[in-house]
């Protein structure tokens, strides 16, 4: 999915207590490690609490994501656990290549000041294929906007910042392509043009699936870590500096699967262009996609 400009990546101590009902209206944010459709949705919880919990949770993004499910939970010491239902899905609206997940949370209950929070992690797996997990991440709830924008501000040193920031620098850096990059020597496999500087990888497996796992690196800075190559895409957003012209992807094999080499295919997408590249990594080389940016000349 796409995500909003910020995303929570540390959450902090709990102090817990569960003397007022969590039953109402929730909002707030989750977030999906490296390697999922996205890195932040909106959240909104319904509860309702009497032994047990009961409600409906409702993930989104503009108007392409609109996730929604039935769930069912229990209080178990300091932990508050709840479950969406494949078999109560209300509303399940993604792109075609997308699949939803059926999320499992577990929260705590934080109270600052007049501010009430939920706050933990979830893990799911996908609705297509109840075997396969999803990318997991974390949950930051709050009763009211107010309160969820002043975890925002107060907890900025603890969020990445995803839109470009501004250079003061005007110096475009020197990009390192060297000949050695963590023991490996990358391995050209082609040279793309692109005319956009926001951009999406796709990477999936064209073979069998067996356990292939991949760091994908950007002008030697890492982008995502340990991304499992399957047959459902991992998609990574990114934006080139434009101030230079070449770039340099490169697909680390973290291991070589059950069936070396490393095999996948990485899909580029820029804006209405697709270009698709098979990649073969190992122990030895390191594959290396090049990008060239030639934006499109504005029509006086």
């Amino acid at each position: 999915m796409r995500w909003l400009s910020v995303c929570i990546i540390m959450f902090f101590g709990f102090q817990t207590s569960f003397s007022q009902n969590i039953q109402g209206r929730w909002i707030g944010k989750v977030t999906q490690t490296p390697g999922g459709y996205s890195e932040l949705y909106d959240l909104e919880l319904e509860l309702t609490q009497r032994k047990t919990i009961w409600g409906e949770s409702y993930a989104f993004e503009g108007d392409s994501v609109r996730i929604r499910f039935g769930l069912s939970g229990y209080i178990a010491k300091d932990s508050i656990h709840l479950s969406e239902s494949l078999g109560w899905i209300r509303e399940d609206k993604v792109p075609f290549s997308w699949v939803a997940c059926v999320k499992q949370f577990v929260l705590a209950y934080r109270k600052e000041g007049s501010f009430e929070y939920l706050e933990g992690r979830w893990n799911g797996v996908g609705t297509d294929d109840l075997s396969k997990p999803c990318f997991p991440g974390k949950v930051i709830l709050s009763r009211t906007i107010e309160g969820l924008n002043n975890f925002l501000e107060d907890h900025k040193d603890s969020l990445v910042v995803t839109e470009p920031m501004l250079i003061a620098n005007i110096n475009p850096p020197i990009p390192n392509f060297s000949p050695i990059f963590l023991n490996t020597e990358p391995k050209k496999i082609t040279e793309i043009v692109v005319t956009q500087p926001d951009l999406q990888i796709q990477i999936v497996d064209y073979m069998k699936v067996d356990n292939d796992t991949v760091s994908v690196y950007l002008n030697r800075n890492l982008l995502a870590k340990n991304i499992r190559i399957a047959k459902r895409p991992a998609l990574l957003n990114f934006k080139l500096d434009t101030r230079l012209e070449l770039h340099e992807i490169l697909l680390y094999a973290e291991n070589l699967g059950q069936v070396p080499p490393n095999t996948s295919e990485l899909i580029l997408i820029d804006g209405e262009n697709r270009h698709r590249v098979m990649i073969v990594s190992d122990k030895e080389k390191t594959a290396a996609v090049y990008l060239r940016y030639k934006p499109k000349k504005k029509n006086k």
